[in-house]
């Protein structure tokens, strides 16, 4: 069981940081009303007592005023549901794990629980006393239960230390600073007066102090969770779980722009968690990974950074107690009907029209997403594969100057690259009609495979196009594999 012993550090106290940002944003807006003030009296008193008035002054002073009192003016923060709403029923094993740790923090159970794509987990308190907890599919597929448990716990810490309480309060204030910045500017830096600048000036101070005022209050209110999340499932359960997110969670986006949204763009819906989980567990990606850690393993944070770094964060929960091995399951088990779930997260994201999206599993993705794509851009412009085959693919690249030149004007902004990917395509086709099949794993280039021989067309090409491979090296290979001789296919249909 978890060390209910641990004494978790407290944060800077509720009182202080409410304290704190009332009193930045009382000296933001005084600051503010005082210059916008100033700014439209000079451009109208002299009028009232004198009955003259520099021409600049009178229009630019009442301008930029107004532009600052528009810019701070409150708005309302309207809150929007950020994924999938999980309910008891929908959801009982992980709304029960979530229960358990708010329990155990001492916390009300969240209101609302949504699930995200992506691999991360946040609470928030859109308005007093309504608590909402957003978890990420992401997060469940990189991380144990055990350690789901340990995010939990820190998030909930943050509950427990007020710290959204002020939240609010930061959060207006840095908006209005940034809207406020924003109206003194012009898009156009050569477009900018020296009046602009010399009103913007007071603000960016403000606006740097306020960011670096609030973000060091930040990173003590993280360091107190993550003490919270020690206490509740160790410190090598914590660590790990760091570990995990730090290494992984950046490579999310590189995932979903590069791997799952040119399959949604072909109508077809695949299993992004499951993506996701050869992502990671492929070798380029973890060797990629542990850089990145080991990169960051000694970076200390910047005065503006709202989190500690890793290291620090480490570091501050060493010499206490490990907590019992990890022998729980991955997190995505919580889910029930996992896929139903996702299917119904991506309707919240993309819209009803998913609904007529056919699943496909990552196995199948070559073939059917980007051997489809494939048929239609070869079928588009057979003139590229007239008389060329594998073993001539080099002097196709040769030519792909010329032979970009012969298409039409509008038909490419790039049309070398054209050239480049219809060859790809080809050699890719080709490959598929001698019976080898496609293949597109997540993290692996498109390609094709034949027993233990695997070939990237796309790859070969580029290769080919930077001198990275020699023209000889690239028919050596060829020969040897057996695919010399094959012309490059248009549309050529899937071999039995």
């Amino acid at each position: 069981m978890p060390s209910d012993t641990i004494d978790v550090p407290a944060g800077p106290s509720l009182a202080g940081r409410l304290a704190a940002a009332i009193a930045l944003t009382i000296g933001f807006y005084a600051l503010a009303l005082a210059l916008a003030g100033a700014l439209i009296a000079a451009g109208v008193l002299p009028w009232v007592f004198e009955g003259r008035n520099n021409l600049w002054l009178t229009i630019a002073g009442p301008f930029f005023g107004i532009s600052i009192l528009v810019a701070i003016f409150p708005r309302r923060i309207r809150f929007v549901a950020p994924g999938l709403r999980l309910t008891a029923e929908d959801q009982p094993r992980l709304h029960q794990l979530i229960t358990d740790e708010a329990v155990r923090a001492d916390e009300p159970v969240p209101a609302e629980i949504y699930l995200t794509f992506e691999p991360n987990a946040s609470v928030m308190e859109p308005k007093r006393g309504r608590r909402v907890l957003v978890v990420g599919i992401g997060l469940l597929r990189i991380l144990t239960e055990r350690e789901l448990r340990g995010v939990l716990a820190h998030e909930f810490g943050h509950y427990r230390g007020g710290d959204l309480k002020a939240g609010p309060w930061i959060y207006r204030t840095r908006t209005a600073i940034g809207r406020t910045i924003d109206n003194l500017s012009e898009h156009e830096v050569a477009d900018e007066s020296w009046s602009q600048r010399a009103i913007r000036k007071p603000f960016l101070w403000y606006g740097n102090a306020f960011l670096r005022i609030t973000a060091a209050i930040s990173r003590r209110e993280e360091f107190a969770a993550d003490a919270c999340a020690v206490q509740s499932v160790g410190r090598a359960a914590h660590v790990s779980a760091l570990q995990r997110l730090h290494a992984f969670g950046p490579g999310f986006d590189f995932y979903w722009q590069h791997e799952v949204v040119p399959v949604l763009q072909s109508g077809r819906r695949p299993s992004v968690s499951d993506g996701f989980r050869r992502f990671v567990e492929h070798e380029d990606v973890t060797k990629s990974a542990d850089a990145h850690l080991e990169e960051i393993r000694e970076k200390a944070s910047d005065a503006y950074d709202s989190h500690p770094s890793l290291a620090e964060r480490i570091a501050a929960v060493q010499g206490q107690p490990d907590g019992v091995a990890d022998n729980t399951p991955c997190a995505i088990g919580l889910l029930r009907d996992a896929d139903a779930a996702e299917r119904e997260l991506l309707a919240y994201v993309i819209g009803d029209e998913l609904r007529e999206f056919e699943p496909v599993d990552w196995d199948a993705v070559g073939n059917e997403v980007y051997g489809r794509r494939a048929e239609a851009l070869t079928e588009a412009y057979p003139q590229i594969l007239d008389g060329v085959s594998l073993g001539t693919l080099p002097d196709a690249v040769a030519a792909i100057p010329a032979t970009a030149r012969k298409l039409d004007a509008d038909e490419s902004d790039d049309p070398n690259g054209l050239v480049a990917h219809v060859l790809g395509d080809g050699a890719l086709l080709a490959l598929r009609s001698a019976g080898w099949t496609l293949t597109a794993e997540p993290a692996e280039p498109i390609g094709a495979r034949r027993g233990d021989a695997v070939l990237a067309p796309h790859s070969v090409v580029d290769q080919l196009r930077t001198g990275e491979l020699d023209a000889e090296t690239w028919r050596e290979r060829a020969q040897s594999l057996g695919v010399s001789d094959l012309e490059l296919a248009r549309a050529a249909a899937p071999a039995a």
